[in-house]
């Protein structure tokens, strides 16, 4: 009997060293109906899977390889030319939904995605996505609006105390019962109109100091548990007029509904209030900073967090760390495995075919960098073949890249050469 069980185990070992069938990719057409379902549906999946920045629309489909024959269906691998929207990714909007950025706020790139797709049941499985982006060059954005605000680095302390002022005239207008509190400015612009204005994006999110109540200095605030708690994204200006020696202060927020997350088996929810948006997962370096820099704050005036050269998918100035903004889920007992790093602006489009392939970060003892890295803590035994890598080079497909679907001037896209 012993020599029998030691067959059988010698027999599963054998298995388990058996490498896989080779692949063999071809060249699919970026046209195709087929692969514009698959494209889209991967960006949808893709945004909802992210938990920081903005969400992604589709401009072109770049380039596309296909292995046909997978599990019923074909994995796709598809490159995407992406442009930002004013959706938040917490809004769980879909693209289509979404405002493109006007031109002079643009932020561009191209994101990696493999996809599983089988047309004859609609149903599809993203596996991983690899996005690069950056924003419009000065040069290009000069060319595009001279006169439209410039961008900013929404670290800066002017911009955090421009979001201040805005959020103090909403804590004062709302009739919502609490104080709500900064969380991270996400993006910021700057302009003289009639005197320096400052223009910026921030996320909040309520508190449990109540108004009616005296509070000497809001930011010392706790915050409410992120279950129960409104959050969302503010729109705010703070215009210094040197006609009328007075300031203008404008804000506008949107808040957005308490949703369970999003797996990859699930379809994005929409029909949200327009413009409702979402908060980054910001509590936590909030009440650490607090808890460092009490001293510092003053009323509504938000915390100063610096990121020490690291980039975050909604700030514009830093560059990225190698690791940053890669996250990971396990749904349905598979794996997804993502990031969007954001570079500098620069006058040339960025091309994912020259980067290595999406890694697990590594740990590192730098304070000051936060991995979005997440992994389920059970070991969950994957029910799908090894996925090949992303193949190197182009399809060599005639009918890529595809149609343009939206057109950005001053944006120079680039070319399979």
């Amino acid at each position: 009997m012993s020599l029998l069980i030691s067959f059988f185990i010698g027999i599963q070992m054998l298995h388990s060293v058996v490498p896989s069938p080779p692949f063999h990719f071809l060249p699919s057409m970026c046209n195709s109906s087929q692969v514009k379902v698959a494209a889209e549906m991967a960006l949808n999946k893709l945004n909802a899977h992210r938990k920081e920045g903005y969400v992604l629309g589709l401009q072109r489909i770049f380039d596309v390889h296909e292995i046909l024959e997978w599990m019923g269906g074909s994995l796709f691998y598809v490159t995407l030319d992406v442009l930002e929207t004013e959706c938040h990714v917490k809004s769980r909007k879909l693209w289509k939904e979404c405002k493109i950025r006007d031109a002079h706020e643009t932020v561009y790139g191209q994101c990696k995605v493999i996809i599983h797709f089988n047309k004859n049941s609609d149903h599809s499985q993203l596996y991983s996505y690899d996005c690069v982006l950056r924003p419009l060059s000065s040069t290009a954005m000069a060319k595009i609006c001279p006169d439209c605000p410039t961008p900013g680095d929404p670290s800066e302390a002017t911009f955090w105390e421009t979001a201040a002022e805005s959020l103090a005239k909403f804590n004062a207008e709302s009739n919502h019962v609490h104080y709500f509190t900064i969380l991270n400015v996400t993006k910021a612009r700057s302009q003289w109109v009639i005197g320096p204005s400052n223009f910026v994006e921030y996320t909040i999110q309520e508190t449990a100091c109540l108004k009616s109540q005296p509070v000497s200095i809001i930011a010392k605030c706790p915050l409410l548990p992120p279950n129960t708690a409104e959050a969302g994204l503010c729109k705010g200006s703070v215009v210094n007029s040197r006609i009328e020696n007075r300031k203008f202060v404008t804000v506008k927020c949107h808040f957005f509904p308490h949703l369970q997350p999003v797996t990859d088996e699930q379809t994005p929810q929409s029909g949200s209030e327009p413009g409702q948006e979402e908060h980054h997962d910001d509590g936590e370096r909030h009440r650490n900073y607090h808890e460092k820099n009490r001293h510092h704050h003053q009323h509504s005036h938000p915390h100063h967090h610096k990121h020490h050269g690291h980039k975050h998918e909604d700030q514009e100035s830093h560059y990225p760390h190698p690791s940053a903004n890669v996250t990971k889920i396990l749904p349905d007992q598979n794996e997804i495995l993502g990031r969007v790093v954001i570079y500098p602006p620069s006058s040339k489009h960025i091309s994912l075919h020259s980067l290595p392939e999406v890694q697990e970060p590594k740990p590192t003892s730098k304070s000051g960098l936060t991995s979005q890295f997440e992994a389920n803590p059970q070991s969950v035994p994957s029910t799908r073949p090894a996925i090949p890598p992303f193949p190197s080079g182009f399809s060599e497909s005639p009918s890529c890249p595809g149609d343009l679907a939206i057109e950005i001037n001053g944006l120079q896209l680039p070319s399979p050469s």
